[in-house]
């Protein structure tokens, strides 16, 4: 059956994650006595969001470490004491204590994994179905567990874009779709305190928010990824600074802001997730931000069709 007269979701269903894994590739993975400062430093130097977290001793896949954690534990010390001590305990707490302490605190995840020779339709169903951002691939076949890789809705996406000559809704745009969110758009300016915004990563299960000068006009994103900044020697401890300092440390290899209309085509949109790497689309009109189109509102619209 050829690309052309294949669905989307036909496609994935017929392939595979393992067969999706490039040649060569990175793989971050921390082991559950790691310090949780080392950890947060790791993150920052290979430019990634996450880790499976691997268990030596019981040898399995144990769960993630994610930027979230990171802002929970800032949080948690926020309302409980300060941010010196915070930045103080995570030179002497292992990520291990960090889950446990998670756990008495209500905001423990799941350990979701998959293994790799299920179907890319298992993964996105998955993605999708529990509201993650990336999935472990573990193979649990042997006698020990092997953490392989990590698939995301952008791996899936860009599989999609390369591998499906034909899209069915290539041509259609955003708005004749309905997809994206312009209700209840989460927004802040230059001066809002970076607590503010801490609050709505958690509270509004969000992970980024736009940011408008005093006009409305949308100018830059603050994304969960710059929460580590705050890791850095030097770095302010006081969570009640203004967007526009706890950003001033943004590295130069930021991957930069992706925008669009609501009338840009899916193909168009599908041709940069091919090119650039991608984490949501801001919709912009005459300079205002509208909305948001997150990859998981794409993978969803290309399932169904």
């Amino acid at each position: 059956m050829s690309a052309q007269t294949t669905t989307v979701a036909e496609r994935l269903r017929a392939t595979s994650c393992y067969s999706m894994l490039p040649v060569s590739s990175k793989l971050v993975v921390f082991e559950t006595r790691m310090k949780v400062r080392p950890a947060l430093a790791a993150l920052v130097q290979h430019g990634v969001q996450s880790a499976p977290l691997w268990d030596a001793i019981n040898q399995q896949f144990v769960g993630m470490f994610t930027v979230t954690d990171f802002i929970n534990l800032l949080l948690h010390y926020f309302n409980t004491s300060s941010l010196e001590e915070a930045m103080q305990d995570i030179e002497s707490l292992t990520i291990k204590g960090l889950k446990a302490l998670q756990a008495k605190t209500s905001v423990a995840q799941p350990s979701i994994s998959l293994h790799p020779m299920e179907s890319l339709y298992e993964a996105s169903r998955i993605l999708l179905e529990h509201h993650l951002y990336r999935l472990p691939l573990v193979d649990d076949s042997q006698n020990a567990a092997v953490i392989v890789s990590v698939v995301t809705e952008f791996k899936i996406l860009r599989y999609i874009a390369e591998n499906c000559a034909d899209i069915p809704l290539a041509r259609k745009s955003l708005r004749e779709l309905g997809l994206g969110t312009y209700t209840n758009v989460k927004t802040a300016t230059a001066d809002t305190p970076l607590i503010t915004v801490l609050n709505m990563f958690v509270h509004d299960k969000i992970s980024a928010v736009p940011i408008q000068d005093e006009n409305g006009f949308f100018i830059d994103i603050y994304e969960k990824f710059d929460v580590l900044l705050l890791t850095k020697d030097g770095s302010s401890t006081d969570l009640n600074i203004p967007l526009s300092q706890a950003l001033s440390g943004r590295s130069s290899e930021f991957a930069g802001i992706h925008t669009c209309s609501i009338d840009e085509t899916i193909g168009n949109l599908m041709d940069t997730i091919r090119k650039m790497t991608v984490h949501r689309f801001i919709v912009i009109e005459d300079d205002v931000c509208k909305g948001i189109l997150s990859l998981s509102d794409i993978l969803r619209c290309l399932l169904k069709s």
